[in-house]
């Protein structure tokens, strides 16, 4: 008999992997989130979480939204990001509101590192970006004095 016990459960593992691989795969959408949530590895940024989706409430989403509108709330301590998703085939309007108000930067970020497009909030906080529909994304809101705030992802 060749080879030792630790061998062929060595072996007999990487078949198991194998065969898992092939029967039941990983999504790829579950590859990509655990990826990009390695990219939020910033200490001198806050991650606001998003806390409200009218697009995942069933039956919420009916009364408040119209067709094509979605509407997404982010929040981390002292600070709150509203938006308004609205779709036109291809393109999304995002129409946002920062609490607390104030001027600041918006910076779209796609998960492969790509800056795609920047707003400056005015002094209400309220900004303004047009954006692709489909590619994963995360807003990051630079406000002078204060600690960048990166969003979690979302798919427009």
């Amino acid at each position: 008999m060749s080879g030792t016990a630790g061998d062929r459960d060595d072996l007999l593992e990487e078949e198991l992997r194998a065969l898992l691989r092939r029967t039941d795969p990983v999504p790829a959408h579950v590859t990509e989130a655990a990826k990009a949530s390695l990219g939020w590895r910033r200490l001198d940024a806050d991650l606001a979480e998003l806390l409200a989706d009218s697009a995942t409430e069933v039956g919420a989403a009916l009364v408040r939204s119209a067709p094509g509108v979605r509407a997404v709330t982010f929040r981390t301590e002292g600070f709150e990001l509203e938006a308004e998703l609205h779709t036109e085939g291809d393109v999304v309007r995002l129409l946002g509101q920062l609490e607390p108000p104030g001027p600041a930067r918006v910076v779209v970020q796609t998960d492969a590192g790509e800056i795609v497009t920047v707003a400056e909030a005015d002094s209400l906080g309220r900004f303004r970006l047009t954006l692709l529909r489909g590619s994963r994304l995360r807003l990051l809101v630079h406000r002078q004095g204060r600690r960048t705030v990166e969003t979690s992802w979302l798919t427009p």
